[in-house]
């Protein structure tokens, strides 16, 4: 806790102003003003902190005010959070302080959920929204340094020369002098890797020097995962940045061209790439979620941007109401307006199959690709036998049909008998489908170990 030195009621810090403000007298403080009163810490850098955890999915929250305790975990919904103690923290570099207060952040979040027609209404109710919770998610952020010989690769068309196909190859060489700053892999193992990609980028420019101050009235997460887990990935990232800036360079290309060559790509590109500097940084989120039975809903938004990432679950009840009113008004245009032959029927049947078993094998790769190690592999090998189901029976009855469209049957019956089999075999994908989004926009509580997630800033 930080006091006024007006009235030493509590400070907190204030978006709008950007500044330390009082919540008594709400005179408003510079954030770097209170650094001298804690010049031990400042020489160790190190902060004290409070330390809540939950004991039902093992996260832990920070936050410099103990009377910031928050009733519930915001990973797994879970109620029993508890106290554990006060820790000295080591401090990160920078931080990106908030720029979206909560009301900002419910708008942004009640827009993007009302344009979400078939969600439930209790993920719009007040009550849930103003459950978000303000935390900042620890980033490793990476400098590199590309000093040194570059390459790239290039090669010519192949020719014939006899029995010979000759293909030339060549190597383009120079020096390269660039440095780049700001790349970040979030290392919380608690933040959905899913949800910190999704919710890149965040605008470093912005980045201040880090101070206990900007945390007052927020909440910080752990930073668990090694900074040494992401090197590769940097390096890797880095070395793509500057290939794609070299395969456009106009002198690579008049190089390459006087010798009747192309460059070979990406793969042909070689970059010294060296890791300069690792930094912890801070970069804020405003978090909610909504715990249903045995599954969790997670909703996000960036503090910065405003970019909202959430797991919009889909009614039943609206999802069903929809489908029948389309069915019902396709089938007034077609009796009304159209007069289709038995033939045209059974081929829009199968058109609609196509479509409808694409878009089930669909979500069941993505549901089954969430699901990773030993723990999911019951879970993956169910997506693949339903995924398997599901082609072979509309390959079955696509192959039925073509044959019944070749042969051109006289009775009718043949026809609509057929059509009436895919639309079942339709309305089994299409459950399905359903049943997949469902899995998709919840989670299981997280309980089981996560990698970090990336943000391109």
């Amino acid at each position: 806790m930080i006091a006024c030195p007006g009235c030493g009621a509590n400070l907190r810090f204030d978006i709008a102003s950007q500044q330390m403000k009082c919540e008594y007298c709400e005179t408003l403080y510079d954030p770097y003003e209170f650094d001298s009163m804690a010049e031990d810490a400042e020489k160790e850098k190190l902060f004290d902190a409070w330390v809540y955890r939950c004991p039902g999915c093992g996260a832990e929250l920070l936050t410099t005010d103990k009377t910031d305790a928050t009733a519930f975990c915001p990973y797994c919904g879970g109620t029993s959070i508890l106290f554990d103690r006060l820790r000295r923290v080591k401090m990160p570099s920078w931080i990106i302080p908030f720029q979206l207060d909560k009301e900002a952040c419910k708008r942004a979040y009640l827009k993007a959920a009302h344009r979400a027609f078939f969600t439930p209404s209790r993920y719009k109710k007040a009550e849930l929204v103003d459950s978000f919770r303000g935390i900042y998610m620890p980033y490793w952020s990476y400098a590199v340094e590309q000093k040194g010989s570059a390459r790239v690769d290039a090669e010519s068309s192949s020719s014939r020369d006899g029995d010979y196909l000759v293909t030339k190859q060549y190597q383009i060489v120079g020096d390269v002098d660039i440095s780049y700053d700001g790349y970040a892999h979030d290392a919380s193992k608690a933040f959905d890797d899913e949800i910190s990609e999704c919710l890149a980028p965040f605008d470093t420019e912005l980045r201040e020097p880090f101070t206990p101050g900007f945390l007052s009235g927020f909440y910080v997460d752990v930073a668990d995962e090694p900074s040494r887990k992401y090197l590769d990935d940097a390096t890797a990232y880095y070395e793509r940045l500057t290939a794609e800036k070299l395969l456009q360079n106009d002198e690579i290309h008049r190089a390459a061209k006087e010798q009747r060559a192309h460059t070979t790509g990406i793969t042909g590109v070689s970059i010294p790439t060296k890791i300069t500097r690792v930094e912890q940084v801070l970069y804020p989120v405003w978090f909610m979620s909504y715990r249903e039975g045995d599954r969790i809903t997670y909703a996000s938004v960036n503090g910065q941007t405003g970019k909202v990432v959430a797991d919009f679950p889909i009614s039943r009840l609206r999802f069903l109401l929809a489908s029948l009113l389309t069915a019902a008004l396709v089938f007034l245009a077609m009796n009304l307006f159209l007069t289709l032959k038995p033939e045209w029927s059974l081929a829009i049947t199968s058109l609609l199959l196509i479509i409808g078993v694409v878009m089930c094998s669909r979500q069941l790769r993505k549901l089954s690709a969430r699901f990773s190690g030993s723990a999911g592999k019951t879970q993956k090998k169910g997506f693949f036998l339903t995924r398997r189901v599901s082609v072979v029976l509309t390959v079955i009855a696509l192959l039925v049909s073509a044959v019944i469209l070749l042969i051109d049957p006289v009775y009718n019956s043949v026809f609509y008998g057929t059509a009436v089999a895919e639309a079942v075999i339709l309305f089994f994908l299409i459950g399905n489908t359903f049943r997949a989004q469902l899995q998709l926009a919840t989670r299981r509580p997280p309980q089981f170990s996560k990698k970090g997630g990336r943000d391109n800033a």
